[in-house]
């Protein structure tokens, strides 16, 4: 069974299947391989994977995501965000920083993050004098914090995947997401320095004022989130779902910048998305199934705890099997395949797994930014015109950031579980 597995997994992933699809082929080869088991095993455990009620977390913060970006929230969040740092060395490139660090809050995604703040930064970096390379790189790294503060889709699938506290998960993100937002916004203030960009003329603190007032209803569906989870009025599945309901009530009555002919595609939009995830998890489920029955978790657990007995190494080597499946495989997909592995040497290490589950989240975030495949890379390049060989050049010092920043994350605790701790008493 376990060689049919392997196998067809491999083959699929030579002939460019998608990794949902890739995931079921190599489940029912399995099967067919074993002789015993029946292959309507593989519809029942798909069926069992995707019948979960924090699983409806996912298209609702899709959805919600969407409704914001549509309304009018990311070019407010961009006008804040320029008044607040635009004056600065590098100010548009830190413009850009701090708009995807406020959009995270409102979006849960890499990709909607890098195309909202995007289509509204490059471009005017570019008519600046920034070179495009940069100014997609600069978006490119701070779209990675789409999937680390709440509210996250990412840190969803995580929980239900190593059965750990998504509400939990979800408050841990906070200081991390803006710890690597600073990290970035000095690595940008040095190569801006390095480069000779220029800055933006200094905001009087009435216009600051304005831009914040205006941005102010878009900014709260986070602190709603996010307060309702931690005080305990709804669960974070509820939470998303009160996102949805928010985010109509702020862009059809408060901004007026939705019309009914737009829920169309804000839904289809969402729907698609939402479904991918959604046949990526049902799909996971038999192939994790089969892996359990074959004992593969147990074996590679005693693998690596034989390689060493020290906790940190065994981390850092968790956290560069990471990083080196980001830069070729989906962040679902990774989770889904490899965090059933992990969980029990996490578990065996005493590892905190709310600090483990936001470590993991943000080492699968860089790779969302790693060259060749890196979804916020496709999606700036896009918005740039540019090539992903161009923007690779430019993206390296912020890689580097990010990475020194994991490590810290890594091996200081604190950082991530000093609110869980203090919330979830």
């Amino acid at each position: 069974m376990l060689i049919a597995l392997v196998s067809t997994l491999v083959i699929c992933f030579l002939l460019n299947v998608p990794i949902g699809f890739a995931l079921g082929m190599a489940a029912l080869a399995s099967l067919i391989a074993s002789g015993t088991l029946p292959i309507t095993m593989i519809p029942q455990r798909m069926v069992a994977g995707a019948n979960s009620f924090p699983l409806l977390a996912i298209p609702y913060f899709m959805l919600a995501g969407s409704i914001m970006e549509r309304g009018g929230v990311s070019r407010r969040i961009v006008n804040l965000a320029s008044a607040l740092v635009g004056h600065i060395t590098g100010g548009l490139a830190a413009v850009s920083i701090v708009a995807c660090t406020f959009f995270a809050a409102v979006s849960g995604s890499t990709a909607a993050t890098a195309a909202a703040v995007g289509e509204l930064t490059i471009p005017e970096m570019d008519k600046r004098g920034y070179p495009k390379s940069y100014a997609a790189a600069v978006v490119s790294a701070a779209a990675c914090l789409g999937v680390i503060i709440p509210p996250s889709i990412t840190m969803v699938v995580f929980g239900i995947v190593a059965n750990a506290s998504i509400g939990q998960l979800l408050i841990g993100g906070i200081i991390p997401g803006l710890f690597l937002s600073m990290i970035l916004l000095i690595t940008n203030y040095i190569r801006s320095k390095q480069l000779g960009f220029p800055t933006e003329k200094k905001q009087p603190w009435g216009k600051r004022w304005h831009t914040f007032t205006d941005a102010f209803w878009g900014l709260m569906m986070p602190v709603i989130i996010l307060g309702g989870i931690m005080t305990g009025i709804f669960t974070p599945t509820e939470s998303a779902a009160i996102a949805v309901v928010y985010g109509l009530f702020v862009s059809f009555f408060i901004y007026k910048e939705m019309k009914l002919k737009d829920l169309v595609p804000v839904f289809y939009r969402a729907s698609l998305n939402s479904a991918m995830i959604m046949l990526l998890i049902a799909a996971a489920t038999p192939f994790g199934w089969v892996m359990t029955v074959e004992k593969v978790p147990q074996a590679f657990s005693g693998a690596i705890l034989g390689f060493s007995s020290n906790m940190y190494v065994i981390f850092l080597l968790m956290l560069i099997i990471y990083l080196i499946l980001g830069c070729f495989m989906e962040t679902g997909a990774i989770i889904l395949l490899v965090v059933p592995i992990f969980a029990p040497i996490v578990h065996s290490l005493g590892i905190d797994m709310i600090h483990f589950g936001v470590v993991t989240v943000v080492a699968l975030a860089i790779g969302m930014a790693t060259p060749p495949v890196g979804i916020a890379l496709f999606a700036t390049c896009g918005i740039a015109k540019i090539t992903i060989g161009q923007i690779t050049r430019k993206i390296v010092p912020f890689l580097v950031a990010l990475i020194a920043g994991l490590l810290i994350l890594a091996y200081v605790p604190a950082i991530t579980t000093f609110l869980p701790k203090l919330l979830f008493k």
